[in-house]
């Protein structure tokens, strides 16, 4: 089992690191509801993120660890990545019957911008959020 390890690294950016195991993507939703609890889909962006880095790239094999950084920026819009262990760099197309591949378009949905930088060695998803009003 690997140690929980978590920072803060300055008053606006912290960042946690996961072992890659289903159960961590609840762990990582409660470290982003601490950092940011007037940003509900901020929570819902880093299941869709986890969930993919566990189930579909070498974070999800033994020993495998994922990394969840969130920075508030000067004008007040949210930074957030997961960085995982790199995979497979094309998944399958959403279909009528399948229940998974939509995730991404949500993220979308739900940001102001989101990418993918890396390759099968490692990747991070980021994406950036709106100022939270609240």
């Amino acid at each position: 089992m690997i140690p929980r390890q978590s920072s803060r690294e300055s008053a606006t950016r912290w960042h946690r690191t996961f072992s890659g195991h289903r159960n961590q993507v609840r762990e990582a939703r409660c470290f982003v509801r601490a950092h940011l609890p007037n940003h509900p889909d901020a929570e819902l962006i880093v299941s869709e993120l986890a969930t993919n880095a566990v189930e579909h790239t070498r974070t999800g094999d033994a020993g495998g660890t994922f990394t969840a950084t969130i920075k508030q920026q000067p004008d007040g819009t949210i930074y957030m990545e997961i960085e995982d262990q790199g995979g497979p760099t094309m998944f399958g197309e959403p279909t009528p019957n399948r229940e998974g591949g939509r995730g991404l378009h949500l993220v979308s949905a739900l940001t102001l911008a989101w990418g993918v930088k890396g390759d099968a060695t490692g990747r991070t998803v980021w994406v950036e959020l709106p100022r939270s009003d609240a």
